[in-house]
C-alpha cells in the first residue's frame, strides 16, 4: 500500500473543506475544489482497494471521498448523480450500509 500517506492527507483535505463548504453556505468555487478533491479521493481509494484486497486487509468502513460528494450531490439537488455514487462506491465492497441506506433516502426523494 504505497499511496497510504497521500490517502491520509486527502482524507484531511476533504473532512476541512466539507467544514469551509457548511460553515460558507456552499459557494460555487469551494464545491469546485472539493469536487477535485474529492475526485482524486476516489483514485487514491481505488488504488489502496486494490491493495487491501490482494493483501487480504478487511475492507475500509468509511470513504469520505464518495460519502461527503454524495451529500454535495444531494445538497444540489443532483439525487440521481448521487445514487449513481452510491451504487458505484457499493461495487468496492466497502464494509458499511450507509451507501444502501443513502440510495433508499435518495430514491424517497425523487
Amino acid at each position: 500500500m504505497n499511496n497510504n500517506g497521500e490517502y491520509f492527507e486527502n482524507l484531511a483535505e476533504i473532512e476541512k473543506l466539507w467544514h469551509e463548504l457548511k460553515k460558507n453556505d456552499f459557494p460555487q468555487k469551494l464545491r469546485d475544489d472539493f469536487w477535485a478533491i474529492c475526485v482524486k479521493g476516489r483514485i487514491l481509494f481505488w488504488q489502496l482497494a486494490i491493495d487491501i484486497k490482494d493483501e487480504g486487509i478487511p475492507m475500509v468502513k468509511t470513504v469520505p471521498a464518495f460519502q461527503r460528494a454524495i451529500m454535495l450531490l444531494e445538497h444540489e439537488k443532483k439525487l440521481k448523480n448521487a445514487i449513481r455514487l452510491c451504487e458505484e462506491a457499493n461495487k468496492w465492497e466497502i464494509d458499511t450500509d450507509w451507501y444502501a441506506k443513502r440510495i433508499k433516502k435518495l430514491k424517497n426523494k425523487l
